[in-house]
């Protein structure tokens, strides 16, 4: 700024002082009005900020779920949302049937508010325990009302087996793998909306709208699945353990199990298998890739054909299950056509 004063030269020395005084007051007058705008703009936004990030406090009000296995992680939060934290027992890649919780594991259950069982093996075995972790904890079997499948070793012809062990030497005959059934898993969905309603009532709104919005993606899922396999006439497949039988049953295919609760079959059993599976045209063995499965090679070397993996126990539920339905289709269409 430019201050252009005229006048005599004969100014005294407190006129010429003036223009200084009022430049000085000019400049000092701008920098407090600039540094009271920048203290404000500043607080304003601190203040914005820490409303902004809501995310501390939303995470110390969400609920913490532990299940069992990895796809029951996907049903509960599609229900839960935000609102809950999933915690898993049965690692990735591991096997329920022979999986042993790490001490880590029992030590994180002091946390949890509910455990939501499936009824896989391995919650018979250690389930006194885990109640005892946490004995607050609320314990809910997600599979209550859902009849079970009886467990059939071989199917050759209509001869049928059902005695079999599983890796504790105790008998079972009961299918565990209910999740594998869309129309099931709609059961356990409303078994898991009661428990966080329980839990946390004042979010049921949002509690209700998850699951209504779940159940609508299940029954498209399912209406994708049947188009898949609809016109099928080769409608059995052989696998090397006996997961798909709920999915089976659902969608009108026949499985047929290569082995049975962790016990692989006789030689005579296997003679069998490969004689059925030449017989139908097989030439594909599914297998899962948590599992070691050398029958299964076995036969497809026999046969020709080839082993293909496809996992029970996949993150992705909905995915997978649509994935395995092409698998399914493409291999069986090939089969009949050869």
């Amino acid at each position: 700024m430019i201050i252009i004063l005229s006048g005599s030269e004969s100014m005294n020395s407190s006129q010429k002082w003036l223009p200084m005084i009022l430049l000085t007051l000019i400049l000092g007058i701008n920098g407090i009005t600039g540094c009271t705008a920048t203290d404000t703009t500043e607080t304003v936004n601190s203040e914005t900020k820490k409303n902004d990030n809501p995310e501390q406090t939303n995470h110390q009000d969400q609920l913490d779920i532990t299940v069992s296995i990895v796809p029951q992680e996907y049903f509960v939060k599609k229900i839960g949302g935000d609102r809950v934290r999933v915690n898993v027992m049965v690692e990735p890649g591991a096997v329920p049937a022979t999986y042993e919780p790490k001490p880590q594991q029992l030590q994180a259950l002091s946390q949890a508010e509910a455990y939501i069982g499936i009824g896989v093996p391995f919650e018979t075995v250690w389930m006194s325990r885990i109640s005892q972790a946490n004995p607050k904890m609320l314990t809910v079997d997600s599979t209550e009302g859902i009849e079970r499948l009886t467990m059939i070793a071989h199917d050759h012809g209509d001869h049928e087996h059902h005695d079999h062990h599983d890796h504790g030497g105790q008998e079972t005959t009961l299918d565990p793998h209910v999740w594998l059934s869309p129309r099931l898993v709609k059961i356990q969905a409303e078994k898991i909306h009661q428990t966080l309603v329980k839990l946390d009532p004042k979010h049921q709104e949002i509690y209700q709208t998850n699951l209504n919005n779940f159940l609508q993606e299940i029954e498209v899922l399912d209406s994708q699945i049947k188009d898949n396999l609809a016109d099928l006439k080769q409608r059995k497949f052989i696998v090397f353990h006996p997961a798909w039988g709920y999915f089976a049953q659902e969608y009108n295919l026949t499985q047929v199990p290569v082995e049975i609760g962790g016990q692989e079959p006789s030689a005579a059993e296997l003679a069998e298998l490969i004689k059925e599976a030449k017989k139908e045209k097989i030439k594909v063995i599914f297998a899962q890739p948590e599992l070691s499965s050398p029958s299964a090679k076995t036969i497809a070397k026999e046969i020709k054909g080839e082993v293909l993996l496809i996992s029970p126990l996949a993150a992705d539920w909905s995915n997978n299950l649509l994935e395995v339905s092409q698998t399914f289709a493409k291999v069986l269409k090939e089969e009949k056509s050869q």
